[in-house]
């Protein structure tokens, strides 16, 4: 699917009438924005930018030179995007960036958040952007805005998960029930798309530090500036989310440790129990042998005294074991 934004007399527009149309695209474009493009399609994007666009398969190359390279002032830039992050299958999408002059070309096979509410910011009221590297800037700003959003949604569900942790069962609201399967899953949940979104942090940053170096492309000084600036912010949300990751390390234990602890005061009062129960069992083993030799057999208080003898032989323990708390 390919997405043509052209400039029309200052203004970013959404030229939907070009994005399906055969032929070359407007000499106007700013940007193009091609979403499981065709080959069809990446012909007409190579057309308009002189140059051949990157392959799937170059694009999911993990080595930095092949990501991030200058080619006869053609700038290409391959990033990862945290992408379906409020499903239970968050996952990380390649994005790449071609810079070619004044225009912009996207390539990604899985439609980020941040490009999806750009088109439509551009279809509803027409942008002051003229550039390119303006496209660029507010697409990675958007891809940091939701990065942040998902961070911060993810540390107040670990703070809610914190809180019934570490409350304990005499602090426990009326009616709360803790399920440890489904708080292992928030944990895990939580650590997953930690984990993702520090994958797509590195690699913006990656990206900030190439862009800032102005290395074989004329970028002009707002972009260096933009870049060192989007530079600190992808820096200060890794810290965010490499405490958030620490957090979840200790949520992991502290709940692993609780359920460790629960099954061990399980497994203590069925002991305990069971050594209550020896006692009286014994007695009424031995009491219930059918010999002819038994005494007491014909005597009217044996059965009330063998009863009385069972009380008081789980009685006595019960009272040691109360006596040593162990119960």
């Amino acid at each position: 699917m390919l997405h043509v934004f052209v400039n029309d007399g200052g203004l970013l527009r959404w030229a939907k009438e070009a994005d399906g149309a055969p032929g070359p695209v407007p000499a106007s474009t700013v940007w193009l924005d091609l979403l499981n493009p065709t080959p069809d399609e990446l012909v007409r994007a190579e057309a308009l930018i002189g140059a051949p666009l990157p392959t799937r398969e170059q694009m999911a190359e993990i080595e930095e030179s092949s990501r991030l390279r200058v080619a006869n002032g053609i700038l290409s830039m391959t990033v990862t995007a945290l992408v379906w992050a409020d499903t239970d299958e968050p996952r990380i999408a390649v994005v790449t960036f071609v810079l070619a002059g004044r225009r912009l070309v996207t390539i990604h096979h899985i439609d980020p958040q941040p490009f999806l509410a750009f088109r439509r910011r551009a279809s509803h009221a027409e942008l002051p952007i003229t550039k390119g590297e303006a496209v660029l800037a507010a697409l990675v700003e958007g891809m940091v805005d939701r990065t942040a959003g998902v961070l911060r949604r993810t540390g107040i569900e670990l703070d809610a998960i914190n809180r019934r942790a570490f409350r304990g069962r005499k602090l426990r609201s009326r009616g709360e029930t803790l399920d440890d399967t489904q708080t292992l899953k928030r944990i895990g949940h939580a650590g997953h798309l930690i984990g993702k979104a520090r994958v797509s942090l590195a690699s913006l940053t990656r990206m900030m530090d190439f862009l800032g170096r102005d290395e074989g492309w004329n970028a002009g000084k707002a972009t260096r500036r933009w870049a060192r600036t989007a530079r600190q912010d992808v820096a200060g949300l890794d810290e965010y989310a490499g405490f958030l990751a620490g957090k979840v390390a200790l949520l992991l234990d502290t709940a692993l440790g609780r359920i460790n602890v629960e099954q061990n005061e399980i497994v203590k009062i069925v002991s305990i129990i069971t050594v209550l129960l020896f006692p009286p069992t014994l007695v009424a083993s031995i009491c219930g042998m059918n010999f002819a030799a038994m005494p007491d057999m014909d005597e009217p208080a044996a059965y009330p005294s063998a009863l009385l003898l069972m009380l008081l032989s789980a009685l006595l323990p019960m009272i040691f074991v109360r006596l040593r708390r162990w119960l």
